[in-house]
């Protein structure tokens, strides 16, 4: 097998193993034949490779592109969608293949998305902080943190969690059975996590440091 074919397959094969997606799935989000990548996926040494148009299109459904370069390169750098608090809001109320679906189309869509350096599952996506709540503990308003759904990454005792309500995200502490703030704003106080509407679990905090 050449270098190109085996770059293109351990890309492909990293991706649906972080995202969890069949060829079939995959396929689908990018809106491409299935047997433009099913072909080559049962024949990698000889079978006929994807267009440079399919290619291009799985490439931006998965927020991850081949490495044609670099032959040590293990795991594809993956982006995820930046999201706003009305996408959020919708995303919350879809299940499982709809929220891929929706995330899938929102980095397509805007191309307003996170790198990640690490595998992330295919309903991972990031936000913007919007108060103090944790500024105390070093995330302050405008980082841009990455969010894996709790069904996902279950929250453990001490984890980083982030709640969306009142047009704002809002970064906590999760100590059962409350959310805790570590804040230099008084006004930010614990909440109960029976009555917070938890986006997801914190994965990753990103920080533009000069613009």
């Amino acid at each position: 097998m050449d270098d190109t074919r085996r770059a293109l397959l351990r890309w492909t094969t990293s991706v649906m193993e972080a995202r969890g997606w069949s060829a079939a799935h995959w396929s689908r989000l990018a809106q491409v034949t299935p047997s433009n990548l099913t072909r080559f996926l049962s024949d990698p040494a000889r079978g006929s490779l994807p267009s440079t148009e399919t290619i291009g299109r799985l490439a931006r459904a998965a927020g991850a592109e081949p490495r044609f370069i670099d032959e040590m390169e293990p795991v594809p750098v993956l982006r995820v969608p930046l999201l706003d608090h009305d996408q959020v809001l919708a995303l919350l109320d879809l299940g499982r293949r709809a929220a891929e679906t929706f995330l899938a189309a929102a980095l397509q869509q805007n191309g307003t998305g996170v790198a990640v350096e690490r595998s992330a599952s295919s309903r991972a996506f990031a936000l913007t902080i919007a108060s103090r709540s944790l500024d105390a503990a070093g995330v302050l308003p405008e980082d841009k943190v990455v969010l894996e759904p709790p069904d996902v990454l279950e929250p453990r005792v001490g984890d980083m969690v982030v709640t969306v309500g009142g047009g704002a995200f809002c970064a906590y502490r999760f100590f059962p059975p409350h959310l805790l703030p570590v804040s230099t704003d008084p006004g930010c106080g614990p909440a109960s996590i029976a009555d917070a509407r938890v986006a997801g679990v914190a994965v990753h905090v990103l920080r533009v440091l000069r613009v």
